[in-house]
């Protein structure tokens, strides 16, 4: 049993004693109850017995938006009675001082009410999940930047992760999007993939679709390494896709320049390979603004001669409310822009896909991002 689902077995025991145990409702409703919740609450021990595999499994695509949305039941609910217990406790302490509080549904009322709630908002949040993202345009200003990178159009995509439930056709209406953009540049900041190369030959094909006027550059993430990361660089090498592995590559406007460099991901140490490395990536870089793809935000408070780093990894937390936990776990960045130093900005990008083990957005949008650099610092 993977560790998420013994999580799920411990947030059941919550469940069970803030919303079942004590319904004013029959033993049997009560069983049947219980058993629905414990068998969603352990999707990902169903995905490994049947699909093998507890976060990527071989399951029909029909059969895992199912799996999703019984969840995001579950995960919705959960939140939903932390919230209801909040109030409750308030409510008593209001009591012992002598207030009056009026509610105007009864305990079983209000049970059934988040339970319905719940069951609606668990396939939309998968709906949210699953869709083409929309285009957000971002301006973002960089000291000393040239006037002739004034306006310079960038298109940032990040966590595609085609696989099991974001396939080719999903993917070729991303590129469709992306490329109508017109964009200067093209940049991925990694978990392109959720497989490995010869599994999903065909699905990854549009990637090689993608155009810009100064190309298309990427790094790994850490799910390229969880299925064949040397693999997968050559694969997107040979696609046209330019992968800066603590490399960098300059942009010429005639005399003007821009540095854009890319980082390896932490991951790819486990798998013997070279881990990220600023210092060889910005090697005899120009002195000129440096742009950064880097998978993971986690650490760019202690970058030195980064202007931008583009980001991804965190999906921008998936739920909104579950935001502030995510930031604790990526040195503070989740999603957005942020002033990480003195010198260097980051954006953290939502995620333009969905990684296969959570099918769930709700308020934060997935994002195709369309970067407009600016001269000027911004007013933080």
């Amino acid at each position: 049993m993977n560790f998420l689902s013994i999580f799920s077995l411990i947030l059941l025991v919550y469940l069970i004693i803030s919303l079942i145990w004590w319904m004013p409702v029959s033993r049997k409703v009560k069983t049947l109850l219980f058993l629905f919740f414990l068998l969603i609450s352990q999707k990902y021990s169903l995905y490994q017995i049947f699909g093998t595999g507890a976060f990527n499994p071989s399951l029909p695509s029909g059969w895992m938006m199912l799996g999703e949305a019984c969840y995001n039941v579950f995960l919705i609910l959960l939140t939903l009675l932390v919230v209801k217990d909040f109030i409750w406790w308030i409510a008593r302490g209001l009591q012992k001082l002598g207030m009056t509080i009026a509610w105007p549904l009864t305990s079983l009322q209000l049970k059934w009410l988040l339970i319905g709630l719940s069951v609606l908002a668990g396939p939309w949040g998968v709906y949210c999940a699953l869709k083409v993202p929309d285009v957000k345009t971002v301006e973002i200003r960089m000291t000393h930047l040239d006037p002739a990178f004034d306006g310079y159009r960038i298109v940032h995509l990040t966590d595609l992760h085609i696989g099991q439930l974001l396939k080719r056709p999903w993917l070729e209406q991303v590129v469709v999007k992306t490329n109508a953009l017109e964009a200067d540049l093209i940049l991925i900041t990694g978990d392109m993939v959720e497989g490995n190369a010869r599994k999903l030959h065909e699905e990854v094909a549009p990637y090689g679709w993608l155009r810009a006027r100064d190309g298309v550059m990427a790094v790994t993430g850490n799910h390229e390494h969880y299925h064949g990361g040397v693999d997968w660089v050559a694969r997107f090498e040979a696609m046209g896709i330019a992968m800066l592995e603590n490399r960098h590559r300059t942009i010429r406007r005639g005399e003007a320049k821009l540095v854009v460099a890319g980082a390896a991901d932490r991951a790819a140490a486990r798998f013997g390979l070279p881990g990220p490395n600023v210092t060889t990536a910005i090697q005899n870089a120009p002195n000129v603004p440096v742009i950064l793809m880097s998978h993971q935000p986690k650490g760019a408070e202690q970058l030195k001669g980064i202007d931008l780093q583009l980001s991804g990894h965190t999906h921008g937390g998936l739920i909104k409310w579950i935001q502030p936990l995510i930031a604790l776990f990526n040195g503070g960045f989740v999603d957005g822009l942020y002033r990480a130093n003195e010198r260097t900005q980051v954006y953290v990008n939502a995620g333009t896909g969905l990684w296969t083990g959570m099918a769930c957005r709700i308020g934060v949008p997935s994002e195709i991002t369309q970067i407009v650099l600016r001269r000027d610092r911004p007013p933080f």
